[in-house]
């Protein structure tokens, strides 16, 4: 398990003539075992933040801590590894490689390929792909699933590594209604039941009641959060 700790994070970005913040200072502990939904119109900040947590942005002020470790300023390939680790990646679209099976998409987070996969792993995915109700896909090309089966293999990719953190963006907008429930189902169980952190960044209603916690961001700042005080009536659509 982990958890993330950020105080004071801020983020700038030059715009080729003046630098402009986009993301101001931000107080946010996320836990393990709730599934946080970060909402907000576009342009609010919430995917810098994404970018933050998952360390592939750095902020321009503040510190983050990640399971009691200062992650602030870390090396490159450090953070790197880390990331490999610790983190699990979720996108709007599941960017599957058609030319491979669903199992190879799937190995491909563990950089395995190939003939000589150990059985282990082999089992892994196998148990993965029977959880998110994939078992029979595991030698199907992409383009023979649908797309809300692409998304669980997407998750699946994710889960390989084992990470104590997922993070999701957008990953129900690109699907219908019933798909769109199966994904959030799963990562609201992932998060709950498997005692993971898991944060998905949207702005569809739709995923909002999966929520253990609803973070509302507009222009770069936190203007509600249903962790304090849990306020009555909070329109994270607007």
């Amino acid at each position: 398990m982990a958890d993330l700790r950020l105080e004071n994070i801020a983020r700038d970005f030059y715009d080729g003539r003046q630098l402009r913040r986009v993301l101001f200072p931000i107080n946010l502990t996320f836990k393990p075992g709730e599934l946080t939904v970060l909402a907000g119109p576009s342009g609010s900040g919430k995917t810098t933040l994404l970018s933050i947590i998952g360390l592939v942005l750095r902020p321009s002020e503040g510190r983050m801590w990640l399971s009691g470790r200062e992650v602030t300023g870390l090396a490159d390939d450090v953070a790197s590894k880390m990331r490999l680790a610790t983190y699990g990646f979720v996108f709007q679209q599941p960017m599957l490689i058609d030319g491979l099976s669903v199992q190879d998409n799937i190995l491909l987070a563990l950089g395995i390929q190939g003939a000589h996969i150990p059985g282990v792993v082999r089992q892994r995915v196998a148990e993965l792909l029977t959880s998110l109700g994939l078992a029979d896909t595991a030698r199907l090309p992409p383009q023979m699933i649908s797309g809300g089966m692409k998304q669980r293999v997407s998750i699946a990719r994710a889960l390989i590594k084992d990470p104590a953190i997922i993070l999701c963006d957008e990953p129900t907008s690109a699907l219908d209604a019933e798909n769109g429930q199966v994904v959030m189902g799963i990562l609201k169980k992932i998060a709950v039941a498997e005692k993971r952190l898991v944060v998905v960044v949207s702005h569809d209603a739709r995923v909002f009641p999966f929520a253990d916690r609803l973070i509302k961001m507009e222009n770069g700042t936190v203007v509600a959060d249903t962790a304090a005080g849990k306020p009555q009536g909070l329109d994270v659509a607007s």
